[in-house]
């Protein structure tokens, strides 16, 4: 038995070591998904909480994100509101441009077009509700560096400066949970937006690395936003000249 346990010791002793394994940086695991044609699916709820019920507001949002060479480059996404005034808007962000489809904008839409060009929005991607992109090396970079671990997940707060960095308006506390392989599964932020209100918001990606290719509308079913409202105008313009000088005062309409 010595004799056998001997040879094993000196056997283990000359196998050669296999050095462990690096741990994956976080923001090289997020660079490493930036792959044209490919992406990722993104899921999000936010929610704004008040001291007065009926003046919170919950946003589900759900849609596809494509990533070019140095990030995302293109998404399809959908927000839906729930609650008194449920609404549903489809976001298109392709070819440096965004296209957006709601029914609010429906009533003023022109026989045949159903999505409207917002040229001011010229070369954003629109992806999250989030007061940061989750999807942005830097911001990953900063969610990582100001974070302690607990329960599994890495959780801290940003400071003005440190959110400004991330490219944020304002500071905020928030929750990070990444995968198996170091990239985002999990964004939890949380702000303040008044004395007696704040807004969470929940995001979470899934599906990293699969095929994802965005359309643009076809363009015979676009407007731009300019020549929407030039049309809106024309249109109030026209009934206003249609209606006889004073009817409607008469009416009482203004008084």
């Amino acid at each position: 038995m010595k004799r056998l346990l001997a040879a094993a010791v000196t056997a283990a002793a000359l196998i050669p070591a296999v050095p462990a394994q690096a741990a994956v940086d976080p923001v090289t695991a997020l660079k490493r998904q930036f792959v044209p044609g490919h992406g990722v699916t993104i899921s999000e709820t936010a929610r704004t909480e008040s001291k007065r019920p009926r003046d919170g507001e919950v946003t589900r949002m759900a849609g596809s994100v494509e990533f070019g060479a140095s990030g995302p480059v293109a998404a399809d996404v959908v927000f839906r509101t729930i609650g008194d005034d449920d609404s549903r808007q489809r976001w298109i962000s392709v070819g440096g441009k965004v296209y957006v489809q709601a029914a609010d904008l429906a009533d003023d839409l022109p026989l045949g077009r159903t999505w409207v060009l917002m040229e001011h929005l010229k070369g954003k991607v629109i992806t999250s509700a989030q007061p940061v992109d989750v999807l942005a090396p830097r911001t990953v970079k900063a969610l990582v560096s100001h974070a302690g671990l607990k329960d599994g997940l890495r959780q801290g707060a940003l400071t003005l400066a440190q959110a400004r960095g991330a490219g944020a308006h304002e500071g905020f506390r928030y929750q990070l949970g990444l995968n198996a392989q170091a990239l985002p599964d999990r964004v939890v932020t949380g702000q303040s937006l008044t004395p007696g209100s704040r807004s969470v918001v929940e995001t979470r990606l899934s599906g990293w690395g699969a095929k994802v290719s965005v359309k643009a509308p076809p363009v015979d079913e676009v407007i731009t936003y300019k020549e929407l409202m030039a049309e809106k105008r024309a249109r109030a313009e026209k009934l206003r000249q249609a209606i006889p000088d004073g009817s409607t005062s008469s009416l009482g309409l203004f008084d």
